[in-house]
């Protein structure tokens, strides 16, 4: 039988490796080894930051120091394999393991930091996928789990593994197979921690979760597994616990039980002058507001933030844990590990989606930062590299070299480039201060001396239904469908994306992919930098395909993806995925009223201080865009959230919803109506409102709008 070797990459810290080239030696013969690199991001270890500007990290959390591959064939477990030469730089983990060719599906199962589990658990040939993921489990006792986090992985090879051709593969995501529990205290004046600890949580950790998707919505909890043990007390010494409390998954329990068997969360401390601690229990979901009293998920991070404590608690933990929370009000926050972390000081919350700004080196180089807060009036501040401050707290700030604003509704910050950087070598670096309640956040602006230049952005479509972009470089030559005509001329005309042009790159590399639903490969999303879904029947792009481009997404965060979803039988599958369900999705054809802008502020990337507008001109409050055909779709609230819209549709009368948005933390730009791109005037279409040619010159309102949202995607893939 023939062998190969297996190079698996894991990006622990959310960024997975680039997509170059993999050169091999494999000459076809079947003899000597074939390598194969995967992919694989886990959720980013958190940087927490507290009362008193202090930082943790937590790397432990991201670090493999073990591997596992499971094999399967046609769905039945064949062998496995150890990870071998693992070389982990923080950032990311590589490692080799040897695999058999095979003609047949393959499933890889790949288990990081749970080797003695796998042992333990040994599959027998012939398994179910669902019978290896319920056998391998690994104990939790009472010493808690601090090192060591197991992980998951699993990838499809649907047309087995040639021992004659290189395979690259990406895409992978791992989750990890416990939650962690934070506890803060920092608001809280009479009150100081002492120690925290678990009570009743499992006996047991099933390593592998169950089913496909990357979102947790359900516990997966071993049948022998026992909710009966007690962590040993974690000790505290002041006002927050971050980091010291990983438990398995539990289930939910019925009301009845709840005092006396559901997992619960016991902290110990020292109410106003009391010289011993007493003991306060906290629950998970504790008003039952979600209907998960007591559940615990994976890859979950719960914040429990004590809000105030009226009186001294329990004199022992035992009996916190037994009876009803009292004398202490919590309020608690559960973040899915894949979303963006959020920093918190206990009452509020704060997170910018970059510490760094990097700008290209010509004038009016601008990039968008993205801030998620409920604290409205966070001002900025000039800096040195230190964060020592200088000048007055401002939303405007200007020097010689560069200009910083927050925008109107606080959901961006955007820096803007005054001067060419014409220095031979050296960056021009600036530094300024976000200050935010407590924080007060140190950002880098960087202005590049022309270095990328050259650096060409792939964007593929798909030759299928409506809004094909084509091919314009590579053989063979394809000029796209007409719905994108405009949208096809702003993004080659070099004047708009080029080395001299208004956004500093080597211009767009349009690429054509055949659509084949349920058949279309890593390997042919990996060549792409932004991905463009655009209008085509659920029966060309199917479910397997938006998991794939997904994965694609997740797997680098220089990747966007646009996708269009203009009708109940259009891109259902892909907005399934990245949505989770298609039931707020308003489709329209009822009337032809335009789409109207939304947000318009001095600092709205998208209004006024993108790349074009800053060229040609500031967007009119009052600006639409026209409904060509009526036929569009719309996202409606339920959906809409982490949506920033851009252009909103007319709606049914009772609701309206988002027809262009960005969702900035995922990379996702919503396109409800593939003709947001086309030429042609259409229902009520003038001369402002649509893309007027198809050469790319900016004359108007219209192609200054998209033009700004294709500049915001090009930001996205040049970032470093």
């Amino acid at each position: 039988m023939k062998h190969f070797i297996l190079l698996l990459m894991m990006g622990v810290m959310g960024i997975a490796c680039s997509d170059d080239a993999f050169v091999s030696d494999a000459t076809g013969s079947g003899q000597g080894d074939v390598p194969i690199r995967l992919t694989i991001t886990t959720p980013a270890a958190t940087v927490y930051t507290r009362v008193g500007n202090q930082f943790r990290t937590t790397d432990r959390e991201s670090a493999i120091s073990e591997i596992q591959v499971l094999v399967f064939e046609n769905g039945e477990y064949r062998y496995r394999v150890p990870g071998i030469a693992i070389n982990s730089n923080g950032s990311r983990t590589t490692f080799d393991a040897r695999l058999s060719s095979s003609n047949q599906p393959l499933k890889l199962f790949i288990v990081a930091n749970a080797t003695a589990a796998v042992i333990a658990n040994e599959p027998q040939q012939g398994d179910s996928e669902i019978t290896v993921k319920k056998r391998i489990r690994q104990p939790f006792g009472t010493s808690g789990l601090n090192a060591k986090f197991p992980m998951f992985a699993e990838y499809e090879i649907n047309g087995g593994l040639d021992g004659g051709q290189v395979n690259n593969i990406t895409g992978l995501q791992a989750l990890r197979s416990i939650a962690r529990v934070d506890v803060q205290a920092g608001t809280v004046n009479n009150f100081r921690l002492a120690s925290v600890q678990v009570f009743r949580a499992n006996s047991l950790i099933q390593v592998m979760h169950e089913g496909t998707g990357l979102t947790m919505t359900a516990p997966v909890v071993p049948a022998t597994s026992t909710g009966t043990v007690n962590t040993v007390p974690v000790v505290v010494d002041g006002y927050e616990s971050v980091g010291q409390l990983y438990l398995p998954e539990s289930v939910v329990v019925p009301e009845a039980d709840r005092r006396t068997e559901a997992t619960c969360i016991v902290v110990g401390g020292y109410y106003e002058e009391d010289e011993t601690p007493t003991y306060y229990r906290m629950d998970f979901d504790p008003r039952d507001e979600n209907g998960v009293f007591g559940q615990i998920l994976r890859n979950h991070k719960y914040i429990f933030n004590i809000r105030s404590v009226s009186g001294s608690g329990w004199r022992d933990p035992e009996d916190a844990a037994v009876n009803v929370s009292s004398h202490i009000e919590v309020e608690i926050k559960a973040w899915d590990d894949n979303t963006q972390d959020m920093y918190f000081d206990g009452e509020h919350h704060f997170g910018v989606s970059a510490r760094e700004v990097i700008l290209n080196s010509k004038v009016n180089s601008v990039k968008p930062l993205f801030v998620n807060t409920d604290i409205a009036d966070y001002t900025l501040q000039w800096s040195d590299s230190q964060g020592n401050t200088s000048g007055n707290p401002a939303t405007l700030l200007t020097n010689a070299s560069f200009k910083v604003e927050k925008s109107a509704d606080g959901k961006q910050i955007v820096v803007t480039a005054l001067q060419d950087n014409s220095e031979a070598v050296a960056d021009k670096v600036e530094y300024f201060v976000v200050t935010a309640n407590r924080w007060q956040v140190l950002i880098t602006i960087r202005q590049r001396n022309g270095v990328i230049a050259g650096r060409m952005i792939n964007m593929m479509t798909f030759n299928a239904g409506l809004g094909a972009l084509g091919q314009n470089i590579l053989p063979p030559l394809n000029g796209g469908e007409s719905r994108s005509d405009g949208l096809r001329g702003i993004l080659t005309n070099k004047n708009n994306f080029g080395p001299s042009g208004v956004v500093e790159c080597g211009g767009f590399n349009l690429l054509l992919a055949n659509a084949s639903k349920d058949n279309l490969t890593d390997d042919l999303f990996a060549t792409a930098d932004i991905i463009y879904v655009n209008y085509m029947a659920n029966s060309s792009f199917g479910s397997q395909d938006a998991a794939k481009v997904h994965n694609w997404l997740k797997a680098s965060r220089n990747r966007v993806l646009i996708v269009s979803y203009d009708a109940y039988d259009v891109s259902v599958p892909l907005m399934t995925e990245i949505l989770g369900t298609t039931d707020n999705l308003i489709w329209l054809r009822k009337t032809g009223n335009p789409f109207t802008l939304t947000g318009k502020s001095s600092g709205n990337y998208f209004t006024d201080a993108g790349p074009f507008t800053q060229k040609y001109g500031v967007l009119p409050l009052d600006f639409s865009l026209r409904n060509y055909d009526t036929y569009h779709g719309e996202i409606g609230a339920g959906s809409a959230v982490g949506i920033f819209p851009i252009l909103m549709g007319p709606g049914t009368g009772i609701e309206n919803g988002i027809v262009l948005g960005v969702d900035f933390d995922r990379r996702i730009i919503y396109w409800g109506d593939v003709d947001l791109g086309n030429t042609s005037t259409g229902n009520l279409g003038n001369s402002d409102n649509r893309i007027p040619n198809t050469t790319g010159e900016i004359t108007n309102n219209a192609s200054k709008l998209i033009a700004n949202v294709m500049a915001w995607a090009v930001g996205v893939v040049l970032d470093e």
